[in-house]
């Protein structure tokens, strides 16, 4: 029986694909006997806990100091940054909240990103071994980030900025303070490699998901009606720049000039709210496209769904793309990042050019028109969650890198 931490610099109130992630992940190292800690921030209280402890350490009672040494530092272009310069002294007091709670009476320590994983090690002060996942690229998101703000920004003038490298030099340290690194998908890995990470330190395991929870969530009826006269479109996730959701808004833009026969429903909240709406409202669209907000049954609701959309513009192995696919929906993805390894073009989905309306919006119509082939899709996109993504793959094959890192 080990004592394991699972622990993540992100906020561990919000509930996403890493929250996911870690919740199934503990649950499962807590039947096969083992004691499991999650630790990240309360965005609420901006403090660093573990849960279901009492013990809080709260950010902003050392921030000022953090920052105020900060800015004594001979670090100009650290300075003239405001996006690195919040991040760097958040870090810091993350990493001050971890030391006050505690984290040397661990057997193994699973940081669930790299700004986790550099401040554990900056606090070890005993030989315990240390894991992290990469969920993703913190620096692409950061580019897309600054995209949504503004939209001609390229890849390389983001990458030679002091945000770019900031970013980028947290997820080299990252990587290169913990003992292994765990992915999911090869994109991922192709990346980390690129940075100068040998790849004999990397393990890939791809996600899971709880197949027989799933199915007993699907057999509930959601509450909402489907027009029967119309196939339904689907999204589910955060509504940011990052997500694409604005790329498929586009999409239905250009089908309701050649077609009516669709309705769409966007499941989720994010900062993009009222942007998409508004958009909807310009392209003569918002009684065809539906905000439902945050809902708690998602398979319930895939149940109604003719076809999936997943358009984002970074995303490693997207739960959600795995519900519909499990499901039983046909999906559509962006091809890029890794969102190509969980498609099989024509086979298990479509995949359309990204960040392309027009692409996007021909695999549509195409799935409109043809019943068959969205039936034939949805089918063996389920089939393959079946084979390749259950929640006893995904811990089998973590606790072997686990017993790797252990000695077991």
């Amino acid at each position: 029986m080990m004592k394991i931490l699972l622990v993540t610099y992100w906020w561990l109130t919000s509930m996403g694909g890493i929250r996911t992630y870690m919740n199934q992940l503990a649950d499962r190292l807590r039947t096969h006997g083992h004691e499991v800690d999650l630790m990240g921030t309360d965005l609420g209280t901006n403090s660093v806990y573990v849960a279901g402890q009492n013990r809080r350490f709260s950010k902003d009672s050392v921030l000022p100091l953090i920052r105020q040494n900060l800015a004594g530092a001979p670090l100009p272009q650290l300075h003239g940054c405001p996006q690195a310069m919040a991040i760097e002294s958040d870090r810091y007091a993350f990493e001050m909240g971890a030391a006050a709670l505690g984290v040397n009476h661990y057997d193994l320590i699973h940081a669930q990103d790299p700004i986790a994983a550099l401040s554990i090690r900056r606090i070890l002060r005993s030989p315990i071994p240390l894991l992290v996942s990469f969920h993703g690229s913190l620096a692409r998101e950061g580019y897309h980030d600054s995209r949504s703000f503004h939209p001609e920004l390229t890849w390389t003038e983001f990458r030679s900025g002091t945000y770019g490298k900031h970013y980028a030099s947290l997820e080299y340290l990252g990587a290169e303070a913990s003992d292994l690194i765990l992915v999911s998908s090869g994109w991922i890995k192709g990346l980390i490699v690129e940075s100068g990470i040998p790849a004999a330190k990397i393990r890939q395991v791809p996600y899971g998901i709880d197949i027989p929870a799933f199915l007993a969530q699907s057999s509930a009826e959601f509450p909402k009606a489907k027009n029967p006269d119309r196939k339904l479109i689907m999204y589910t996730g955060r509504l940011e720049y990052v997500k694409g959701v604005q790329v498929l808004i586009e999409a239905l833009g250009l089908l309701s000039r050649t077609r009516s026969d669709w309705k769409c429903w966007i499941i989720g909240d994010g900062g993009m709210l009222t942007q998409l709406q508004n958009r909807c409202v310009e392209l003569g669209i918002d009684r065809e496209v539906e905000f439902l907000g945050v809902i708690d049954n998602i398979p319930s609701a895939l149940k109604k769904a003719d076809i999936y959309v997943q358009p984002s513009l970074q995303d490693t192995q997207p739960f959600s793309l795995t519900e519909a696919q499990l499901a039983g929906v046909a999906s559509i993805a962006a091809n890029t990042t890794g969102m190509p390894e969980m498609i099989q073009e024509g086979v298990t989905g479509l995949l359309f050019a990204p960040e392309d309306p027009a692409s996007l919006c021909a695999q549509l119509s195409r799935l409109l028109s043809n019943p068959g082939e969205r039936s034939t899709l949805g089918y063996h996109a389920s089939q393959w969650v079946f084979r390749n993504r259950t929640l006893a793959q995904m811990y089998q094959g973590t606790w072997r890198v686990y017993q790797e890192l252990t000695g077991g």
